[in-house]
């Protein structure tokens, strides 16, 4: 039972090692380049994860993302002091490359100077007012459309915008791509327009890239809004790419399976750490118990050997009387054969009393002597029979003691003692279950029905003890003995059935 449990606890282990190992590759599988610096701002970082290089952050919070996460983008206050600062570095500003980040506009802003539209993302190709754009990305206010924009100078300047308005309050996933040929934008995956732009793009040394804010003082404007998750890439994106990136799963699912899986670990191991306290607590209380029907054995082993000491000079003191009678009547040949019977039997009743189990070969060695005692004391000669299983060798089998003789002896005093006619009694001893010795007392006795009241009540106590060990060997050593007596039809006799273990099996 213990190894089946093991083995299914292996096996829930596996399934779970098998299910985050496949949320993993489920979760890297898709086909994503490697941006040359991103910004995530989770847990209120303001670093670069690509470069290590810090962003400044100037009055803005931090907010929940699309993902809903705490701490994990920034807002913008609609204000000159409210912005990010990405820095100036050449990772930022490729000459042919592509943006992506995620943007929330929640209000329009309509305060500032200039042209009339909010600053999302901005660095600049010339120190000018106007068409200074290297890339930049707006929210228009008149039309409430987003714009993507890439200029030169005033000669050439082109914009993407958006297919239709923007809504506020609601996540959105911009990127733009540009080389020197053309410049496409996107809005959740979707191609909003593609356009030439025949022009190398060109950066202003030092100058920064911004979010949230124009750097400007013609057109001075500002963003009230969130962004998160800004992106930038070496090389232009194709289409299945930027769809990748708009259903990129949230950063921290891999963390939130892991946490699961730790968890679900943790009842696992809960589970086991109480299978392990229970089964050592039933293993204590099973010691206890087979320690207690132990010491319960011994205790009936010391009863039954007090018994078996009040039995035998009951039978010793009948036996002389019967050994009395025949010198007393000059029967000295009898009398002689029958102290030397008697003789033999006792020396073997003693030395057995020195053991709590004897081999089958000693065992019928006494059955042959008590009955053969017993028949001197009766006028008419019992009749016995000892038949053995010829698959059993006597000698090599090890039994309890005093587990048969109880039953014999009843047979003879109160089965065949008062019965007239042949005294007939049949023990045999057959192999069961190639671990148990089968044994049969039959008797054609005037049986249990037809029984005197015995005032000596040694036989039946002798009995009780047979079923007590019988009962405590089952339960100490996990077998199967058993005890059956009936009463044959018309009262003719008891049939005795006892199944012994084999102890040295």
């Amino acid at each position: 039972m213990f190894k089946l449990v093991l083995l299914q606890l292996v096996k829930i282990i596996k399934l779970y090692v098998f299910l985050f190992v496949l949320s993993a590759i489920t979760l890297n599988s898709q086909t994503q380049s490697s941006p040359a610096a991103k910004f995530l701002f989770n847990n209120k970082s303001d670093l670069d994860l690509v470069n290590n290089l810090k962003a400044r952050l100037v009055g803005v919070n931090f907010t929940t993302d699309r993902f809903g996460n705490e701490n994990n983008a920034l807002f913008f206050s609609g204000n000159a002091g409210s912005y990010v600062n990405l820095g100036s570095s050449k990772l930022l500003k490729q000459r042919a490359g592509s943006i992506s980040l995620w943007i929330k506009i929640e209000h329009p802003v309509m305060s500032g100077t200039g042209a009339k539209y909010n600053p999302i993302l901005i660095t600049k190709c010339n120190p000018s007012d106007d068409f200074y754009e290297s890339y930049a990305i707006y929210y228009m206010l008149e039309t409430k459309k987003i714009v993507a924009v890439c200029a030169k100078d005033s000669t050439r300047d082109i914009g993407v915008f958006s297919k239709s308005s923007s809504t506020q309050n609601n996540w959105q996933h911009l990127v733009m791509t540009y080389n020197d040929d053309v410049m496409s934008f996107y809005i959740d995956s979707e191609l909003q327009g593609s356009f030439p732009k025949n022009f190398e793009t060109k950066f202003l040394e030092g100058d920064s890239v911004l979010l949230g804010l124009t750097g400007n003082k013609k057109n001075n404007r500002w963003l009230i809004g969130s962004v998160d998750d800004v992106a930038f890439y070496d090389k232009v994106l194709t289409s299945a790419e930027i769809k990748d990136l708009y259903n990129a799963p949230d950063p921290n699912t891999n963390k939130i399976i892991l946490n699961r899986i730790l968890l679900c670990f943790s009842i696992l191991i809960l589970a086991i750490g109480l299978f392990f306290i229970i089964k050592y607590r039933f293993k204590i209380a099973l010691q206890k118990e087979k320690a207690r029907l132990e010491l319960n054995n011994k205790l009936l082993e010391t009863e039954l050997r007090v018994n078996r000491a009040l039995m035998n000079p009951h039978f010793v003191f009948n036996s002389l009387n019967t050994l009395n009678h025949y010198i007393l009547t000059n029967n000295n040949e009898i009398a002689s054969d029958y102290l030397v019977k008697f003789s033999k039997l006792i020396r073997k009743i003693l030395d057995s009393n020195m053991s709590d189990t004897i081999s089958l070969e000693q065992e019928i060695e006494l059955i042959h002597g008590y009955l053969e005692i017993e028949g001197l004391r009766f006028k008419e000669d019992i009749k016995y029979e000892l038949n053995i299983d010829p698959a059993i060798i006597p000698s090599s089998v090890i039994i309890p003691i005093m587990m048969i003789q109880p039953f014999i002896e009843n047979s003879v005093w109160h089965g065949l003692r008062d019965k007239t006619g042949d005294k007939i009694i049949r023990i045999s001893f057959y192999l069961f279950n190639n671990n148990y010795i089968e044994c049969t007392i039959d008797d054609n006795g005037t049986g249990r029905k037809k029984k005197e009241p015995n005032p000596l009540e040694k036989k039946s106590l002798a009995t009780g003890f047979v079923i007590q060990r019988l009962e405590l060997l089952n339960k100490i050593h996990n077998l199967n003995c058993s005890l059956t007596i009936a009463d044959k039809e018309n009262g003719a006799g008891t049939i005795v059935k006892i199944i012994l273990p084999i102890l040295n099996k």
